[in-house]
């Protein structure tokens, strides 16, 4: 009875160690299903963050075969999940980036594990080229060989567009820079320079190395240094100036120039250096000291001409008073010779008599051109609106009266108008068709010709006729005081004429020439100012 008791107690313990083992086991079996479940969990939360993160992301195998690529993946590259799985993912590479994967990049990846920052062009379905930079690392197995990669990419393609955009704007601003007749220069907060160009250096006949570096008052003239110094204190608070100073050569010599400079602030505000920009004005001082000098000439010589003037003016008195007088007495003595003894005077003495009076008459006259010369540079200068037209008709028609049987056309271009002193402008026409009537005089039919044409941009006037004409050789004579290309027996006049027409033109700031051929007319041109 004790064995059997026995016996039934072990089979008892042995049940209950059978129990417990299998509560252990199914305790262990239902973790171990909690962790299945947990990893299966993680799997798809993984996956969920791969396939949705906005990001570009793709796995290969030893191969470079893709095995997975995130949504966003094939989003922007605009291919299916179907079309990309199992290619190789140097197939969607450019031709130049597929052969820097395939030579250097992969090879590198597959021996060490790891790539960063790979800067790729991709090109999407449709053919747009973007670019991207590549990070991958390895997932190794449990002898440590590459089974797989994961690989992330950014789309970089408006960045490298801005970069490149930035480089080139960067050369294209150094190039203007570089070229740029003008020095630039760059300093420091302690005066140094920091960058110039090519034109700075030469400007102080130096190499580019030999001032980098250098204050900038190490190459201001001595005698303007502390006022440089103190305009460059002046960029400190904020000040842009422009002012002039002198700086010196490597050969000594001096060179004055022109500085406009600003200065440069941190991204705190605070002061970090000047910039500026320097122009050679040496021919400009020069030049001021030139006409400053010129300036000091020309009223020296204004002083003079103004003596000179009232000296004229009491030389015009003297004779109109003291010239006129004893002319007047000789001509009224012959006139009273020739009235009281004319009939008891021989032929031969009362023509003598006769030519003494007509050779007063002809001084007088003489005396009130000269006069008249004279006064066109002092009398003042009107200008209003004149009808030239008009007036070329009314001294036409005065010549007309002169010698009503000559037959005579006279044109004249209507509506011509001028800004001119009127009392002078009658002068030069006065002249010009006075001229043009006396030396067409001979001519079976006499035609005159007045108007206006366009001239090197202005209005050039013109007198045209058909007369006696003259040799342009001897053209440089016309408007000289006395002299006459025609003779006097001929054509009578002073010879004063065309010098005072000229005078009154060089007045109004206009010029005047003329061109003629001997007994085939002539053509008197002349502008206003």
């Amino acid at each position: 009875m004790k064995d059997e008791v026995t016996t039934g107690g072990d089979l008892q313990a042995e049940v209950a160690r059978l129990q417990a083992e299998n509560e252990a086991l199914r305790r262990i079996l239902k973790e171990h299903q909690e962790a299945l479940v947990d990893q299966a969990q993680g799997v798809r939360c993984f996956r969920c963050l791969y396939n949705d993160t906005p990001v570009m992301l793709h796995s290969i195998d030893r191969n470079g075969l893709l095995l997975g690529v995130s949504n966003y993946w094939i989003e922007v590259l605009g291919y299916t999940r179907e079309e990309v799985l199992g290619r190789r993912s140097s197939d969607f590479l450019t031709p130049e980036s597929r052969r820097y994967a395939v030579e250097t990049v992969l090879p590198e990846f597959f021996r060490t594990g790891y790539c960063h920052n790979v800067e790729y062009q991709l090109v999407k379905k449709n053919g747009e080229v973007i670019d991207v930079l590549l990070s991958a690392a390895a997932e190794r197995d449990v002898e440590g060989n590459i089974v797989r990669s994961l690989a992330v990419m950014m789309d970089v393609t408006e960045w490298k567009a801005a970069e490149k955009a930035l480089k080139e704007s960067e050369a294209r601003y150094r190039m203007i820079v570089e070229t740029s007749q003008e020095s630039i220069v760059a300093a420091d907060c302690t005066g140094r320079l920091v960058y110039l160009n090519r034109q700075f250096a030469d400007m102080l006949g130096r190499e580019v190395s030999e001032v980098l570096g250098h204050p900038f008052l190490e190459f201001v003239d001595g005698a303007l240094h502390d006022e440089t110094a103190e305009r460059q204190r002046s960029r400190e608070n904020g000040v842009s100036e422009h002012y002039e100073t002198i700086l010196v050569r490597k050969d000594g010599t001096r060179v004055w120039v022109s500085v406009s400079a600003k200065p440069i602030r941190d991204e705190s505000g605070c002061f970090a250096g000047s910039f500026a920009m320097i122009s050679d004005v040496t021919r400009k001082k020069q030049a001021a000291e030139e006409i400053e000098v010129l300036h000091t000439h020309l009223s020296a010589r204004a002083l003079e001409l103004e003596t000179a003037n009232e000296e004229l003016e009491a030389f015009n008195y003297t004779v109109s008073h003291d010239l006129r007088r004893p002319l007047t007495a000789i001509y009224g003595f012959a006139q009273v010779i020739l009235e009281l003894y004319g009939q008891n005077l021989e032929p031969p003495c009362r023509d003598y008599v006769q030519e003494i009076i007509n050779g007063s008459i002809k001084m007088n006259h003489l005396i009130d051109t000269l006069l008249n010369f004279s006064r066109r540079y002092s009398v003042p200068l009107n200008r209003e609106r004149v009808d030239v037209s008009g007036l070329a008709q009314e001294i036409l028609a005065e010549l007309r009266l002169t010698d009503p049987q000559r037959r005579a056309e006279c044109v004249v271009q209507p509506g011509v108008q001028a800004d001119a002193d009127p009392q002078l402008l009658r002068v030069v026409l006065d002249n010009l068709l006075g001229n043009a009537w006396k030396y067409s005089a001979k001519k079976e039919e006499t035609r005159l010709e007045f108007g206006a044409v366009p001239h090197q941009g202005k209005e050039a006037f013109f007198v045209r006729d058909n007369g006696a004409g003259f040799d342009m050789n001897c053209a440089a004579n016309l408007f000289t005081p006395f002299q006459r290309l025609h003779d006097s027996d001929d054509f009578k006049g002073t010879g004063i004429g065309l010098a005072s027409v000229q005078r009154i033109i060089q007045r109004h700031g206009g010029h005047i020439w003329a061109e003629a051929e001997p007994d085939r007319g002539a053509t008197f041109y002349f502008t206003l100012g």
